[in-house]
């Protein structure tokens, strides 16, 4: 007996500012200097203070307001740049190998997010599933992952008499949870391949983030999922899918 794996992967986005398809404007630069913003006027002061306000004026600004195609959007005039923003790739579905519904076996595979964000306090991504358990088909069920303590298990372990499916994210913007010393997970600064599994949970999960800016080259978020049916289970043959939301948003 065969029972076939299918992940179906979505994915939202929250920003202040949201697109599908972005031109970065290039900003003023040396070794000694970086201009984010600038402006073209004929007066004013950057910044007029007291003890009671604040304030940025310009004087003669021109060509301001919002413009967009296809390939790019822009706000243009004082201080307009400065508003957030973020971008997250759409990747294709990934459809696991099949495994064994008797004998026992396990399949995995890997999903990757490439996140821009040219916010300078960062941003944070999080995962969730639409439905518990994740991994179903019209007969059957995999169980979700659950470790053996408050932490992420550093190895992917089931029961004999079990069929689990977990996920584990990978890349250099891993939250801390999921980070490792060789051994055991939320410690140290390791992120080694294929290991710190948890189960997934229709409530959001955060599983990468950055306090800073990475624009313009962005950041890759791979999250790796795994079923695995116990040697001493019998797994219903048949297609199993899960639909994961995966939300990408600026701090």
């Amino acid at each position: 007996m065969k029972a076939r794996i299918l992940l179906f992967v979505s994915f939202f986005i929250f920003s202040l500012a949201l697109f599908s398809q972005t031109l970065f404007a290039q900003v003023m630069q040396s070794t000694t200097y970086k201009i984010m913003s600038d402006s073209i006027n004929a007066g004013g002061e950057d910044v007029s203070s007291s003890t009671n306000y604040l304030l940025g004026d310009t004087l003669g600004e021109v060509g301001t307001g919002d413009s967009n195609s296809t390939n790019y959007y822009l706000h243009a005039g004082f201080w307009q740049m400065q508003e957030s923003y973020i971008a997250i790739t759409s990747p294709s579905d990934l459809g696991l190998t099949s495994i064994g519904g008797i004998t026992g076996e396990g399949t995995e595979g890997t999903v990757s997010w490439q996140v821009i964000t040219d916010n300078f306090a960062g941003y944070t991504i999080s995962i969730e599933t639409t439905t518990t358990p994740a991994l179903t088909s019209a007969q059957d069920s995999f169980a979700n992952y659950t470790p053996s303590g408050a932490d992420p298990d550093y190895t992917f372990s089931i029961a004999s008499s079990a069929s689990e499916f977990g996920f584990s994210p990978e890349g250099t913007d891993t939250n801390s949870r999921f980070k490792d010393n060789g051994s055991a997970c939320n410690t140290g600064s390791g992120e080694v391949s294929a290991k710190c599994w948890d189960g997934l949970s229709t409530s959001a999960q955060t599983i990468a983030g950055k306090t800073s800016s990475n624009h313009p080259s962005g950041s890759a978020v791979n999250v790796r999922f795994r079923a695995e049916s116990g040697s001493a289970h019998i797994q219903t043959s048949g297609n199993y899918s899960s639909t994961v939301i995966v939300t990408a948003v600026v701090l």
